[in-house]
């Protein structure tokens, strides 16, 4: 018992010691990578929770100087070089010493140790307001082609970049704004036009479920905006592109009827009778039974063409006509017989009669193709503008 008391203990000791290591080498393995920053971090955290880690001290005191003076030469590189937003690039370089500064001035234990740290915020904000500044220039230079879509996309970028590092810096909101609206693709979307020559109530419902998909519905993608005729005719904004659906035929529902027949036979006991003055037998009958199952199934099918022009030039951009299919499916199931002849447990339908009249009316299909068609080509526009 104490061989095994023993054995234990020297499993959990030899745990602890290696948890000991791995923990005082962790900063150790930063600082050997180069990772200042990390291996700063890791041991002022080993330090809060033992102000004496030999390992530790050992690695802040080595690992700060290193890393301030990574910094700092990064800095010099960017304020001397003519690289497009290096002033971003310093200002993310003097976070990094502030953050460094942070940690540093609320442990008196890495005070004492690398003594009191500099404080960058007056740079860093200097940083931030160039930053901000080549950002904005970019913006302007970009917005002064914005008839272009990909340049006023890219000055929406800029000026949003601007509002990240200085929000609303020199009204950038605003910029953004007029900017995102010369960046967005303009779609008008024609009413459905009728080759087919539906029902006044048909043509509605049809419309109905263009207009839902395509109007009352998010967009993916926030550089695409749908447009109906009368909303295109308010707009200031030039339309870019046209689309034309058109409901080219309906076919007349095609019904399937299918049947299979289940037999039951069993044997039941109806009473007794003698066969003699002392002995009595079981006397059994002979019951049948059926059950029919119906498999009815309706199957509706259109056809619809979509086409896409140029706004201005009215230039067939793209083509597609698409054939949908819906199917409506029911079953039920009729006995005939006696109930007696199921299985044990076996439940027996309750209908007697075929009913060949329980399909939905013909709104109900025409609904339902009409969900399917718009659905379908909103997917296909989706496609088209995705990367927009």
């Amino acid at each position: 018992m104490k061989k095994h008391m023993s054995f234990l203990q020297k499993t959990v000791n030899i745990i602890i010691v290696t948890t000991l290591i791995s923990s005082c080498s962790s900063g150790l393995q930063q600082l050997k990578k180069g990772n200042f920053d990390e291996a700063i971090f890791t041991s002022v955290n080993r330090l809060q929770q033992k102000s004496n880690n030999r390992k530790a001290l050992e690695v802040l005191r080595e690992a700060y100087p290193l890393a301030i003076d990574d910094h700092k030469r990064v800095i010099r590189v960017f304020e001397k070089s003519q690289e497009p937003f290096r002033w971003e690039k310093a200002f993310a370089e003097y976070q990094a010493l502030n953050r460094i500064y942070d940690v540093i001035s609320h442990s008196s234990v890495s005070m004492h140790e690398v003594g009191v740290p500099q404080n960058y915020a007056r740079e860093a904000e200097t940083a931030r307001q160039l930053a901000a500044d080549d950002r904005y220039q970019a913006g302007e230079l970009a917005l002064a082609h914005k008839e272009n879509r990909l340049a006023a996309k890219d000055a929406m970028g800029q000026f949003e970049r601007v509002n990240q590092l200085i929000p609303n810096y020199k009204n950038a909101n605003r910029k953004a704004e007029e900017a995102f609206q010369y960046a967005v693709h303009r779609v008008m979307i024609k009413p459905v036009y009728d080759v087919y020559r539906l029902h006044d109530h048909e043509y509605f419902d049809l419309q109905k479920a263009f207009d839902d998909e395509f109007f009352r519905s998010k967009i993916s993608n926030q550089f695409v905006r749908y447009y109906t005729t009368a909303e295109a005719r308010r707009d200031t904004l030039p339309q870019n592109d046209l689309v034309k659906f058109a409901f080219l035929d309906l076919y007349s529902p095609q019904r399937d009827i299918t049947t299979t027949i289940e037999h039951f036979t069993r044997e039941i006991k109806v009473g007794t009778k003698k066969i003699n003055d002392s002995t009595k037998v079981d006397v059994f009958e002979k019951v049948c039974a059926k059950i029919t199952t119906y498999n009815k199934s309706v199957v509706v099918r259109g056809t619809m063409q979509m086409r896409v022009f140029d706004f201005k030039t009215n230039a067939l951009l793209n083509e597609e006509t698409n054939d949908e299919r819906y199917c409506w499916t029911d079953s039920w199931q009729v006995f005939e017989g006696n109930p007696k002849a199921l299985a044990e447990g076996q439940t027996c339908p309750s209908t007697s009669v075929p009913m060949f009249d329980n399909e939905p009316n013909s709104s109900y299909f025409f609904n339902r193709i009409s969900d399917q068609f718009a659905n379908h080509f909103k997917r296909s526009l989706k496609k088209a503008y995705r990367n927009m």
